[in-house]
């Protein structure tokens, strides 16, 4: 179901990051609280006094709820400007990679952007994409919530290669840049 109205304030979890907001709707106030595993990054960025128009699910809470309380399912304006999303669960992300990762074995997993984010590639997507930092990269994937109110982005296609369901392949990377 959809909801409109204004940002009112934004949850905290006591791990740190944002787990939800109030909104206020006409002259109720519902509590929208963001999926557990995966946060729209610009839900993320959210600020009380903006207009928005989201699409829901009524959740069932625990205890003795203040409000109606619902699951954020898709963001799909902020101020009038609609957000752009690829399919349930995923988001566009783009951006310059900053440093590379590495995973604990030392080989490069993805990158940090300049937002701050980090981009998970995995070796064999870092490899496809040929990963370096500088690059500019842009695609879709789903994200979850990390320290210091950033996002881990599990690329599903960056730079026109898919990453996710398949491997990535060095070929097809060479392919893409040619085009």
């Amino acid at each position: 179901m959809k909801k409109s109205g204004t940002v009112e304030a934004l949850n905290v979890s006591p791990k740190g990051f944002y787990e939800g907001f109030l909104l206020k709707t006409g002259k109720r106030v519902v509590q929208i609280n963001f999926p557990k595993e995966e946060h729209e990054p610009s839900a993320r960025d959210l600020k009380p006094g903006q207009q928005v128009t989201i699409e829901v699910e009524s959740e069932q809470p625990h205890g003795k709820p203040e409000h109606d309380v619902f699951r954020l399912v898709h963001l799909l304006s902020v101020d009038g400007r609609v957000v752009e999303t690829i399919k349930q669960g995923t988001s566009r992300f783009s951006g310059r990679i900053e440093a590379l990762n590495y995973a604990l074995h030392g080989e490069v997993n993805g990158g940090i952007l300049d937002s701050g984010d980090f981009l998970h590639v995995k070796p064999e997507g870092a490899r496809a994409l040929k990963m370096k930092a500088g690059m500019e990269v842009e695609g879709h994937g789903s994200t979850r919530p990390m320290v210091g109110g950033h996002s881990v982005i599990e690329a599903e296609e960056a730079n026109g290669i898919g990453i996710r369901g398949h491997k990535a392949s060095e070929k097809h990377a060479a392919k893409h840049a040619r085009h």
